[in-house]
């Protein structure tokens, strides 16, 4: 009988452990779906607050967000006609020519010597004579410009070893003739004055003053545009409007510098320098546009 009576002991301490633990498991699962719903209140919440929100923001602003679609519609349609041509358009071209007026001379000295004060001293003599000549000649300060001045070694190449064979010091200026006529009788005065030290690099033409050749050129290339504007309307069966739009482009006449490869002026058969002027052009290209009516 005793060991019965500690087995039905056991028991019911199993009993009330199973049952403890069940009622834990409930509470725990209790809890669990008590969080479940605050979180699912709180989201749902926040979805009616900024519901709320927006609805109320759109209503309080209806007049901010109207300008702003027009005003994006109205840059578009602009952007629209903006690329695509409007009207008739053409280009028209206008030519006018004279003889250049001033010449620009690329001229200087070029000296060498043992030493580089040596080489200096050449150099610096000889163009102190070839300023005295070019100033004599009516050449005036503002018209001459130093373009370059360099001191550099120079070496005989011929053995394996470079061999020093002395300095040379350059100094060349650019020089404006305003009397083209006078240009030959410049640089004849010019080579007596640097004598084997005058190199002449180069001579280009000009013209000064291109503002009265630009006028009649830019009234041939307009009358030449217009035309061709009355020509297309009469074809295309439509009236030509006022022009809409003019551009313009000039070419302002100057020849390529003439460059001397044995740094010579050209001479005639008589010894004294040629220099033909010939003519320059201005040219005027414009494009026109003109509405269709």
């Amino acid at each position: 009988m005793p060991a019965f009576g500690q087995a039905s002991e056991t028991d019911r301490s199993r009993k009330d452990v199973i049952f403890v633990k069940k009622g834990i498991r409930l509470l725990l699962i209790a809890g669990a779906l008590l969080s479940l719903v605050l979180i699912a209140g709180a989201l749902l919440s926040l979805v009616v607050f900024a519901a709320w929100d927006s609805e109320s923001s759109a209503s309080s602003e209806p007049a901010a967000s109207e300008p702003s679609s027009a005003t994006h519609s109205l840059a578009s349609a602009s952007s629209a006609n903006n690329s695509e041509p409007q009207g008739l358009s053409v280009s028209g071209e206008g030519r006018a020519s004279a003889a250049p007026d001033v010449a620009v001379l690329g001229l200087g000295v070029s000296a060498k010597a043992p030493t580089v004060g040596a080489a200096n001293g050449q150099a610096q003599q000889a163009m102190s004579a070839l300023l005295d000549s070019l100033k004599a000649n009516g050449v005036q300060e503002k018209d001459i410009q130093t373009l370059s001045f360099s001191i550099y070694p120079e070496y005989d190449y011929s053995s394996q070893e470079p061999i020093l064979t002395g300095y040379r010091v350059s100094h060349m200026l650019q020089v404006k003739v305003r009397d083209i006529d006078k240009a030959g009788e410049v640089i004849d005065d010019a080579v007596q004055a640097g004598g084997d030290l005058l190199q002449v690099q180069s001579i280009s033409l000009t013209i000064d003053d291109t503002t009265a050749l630009r006028s009649q050129a830019r009234q041939k290339a307009v009358a030449d545009a217009q035309a061709k504007a009355e020509e297309l309307a009469t074809l295309a069966g439509v009236t030509l409007g006022k022009p809409t739009y003019i551009t313009e482009s000039i070419s302002t006449p100057y020849t390529q510098p003439y460059l001397f490869a044995d740094r010579a002026a050209p001479t005639t058969a008589g010894g004294e320098t040629a220099i033909s002027p010939g003519e320059l052009e201005v040219v005027v290209n414009v494009q026109m546009s003109y509405a269709i009516e």
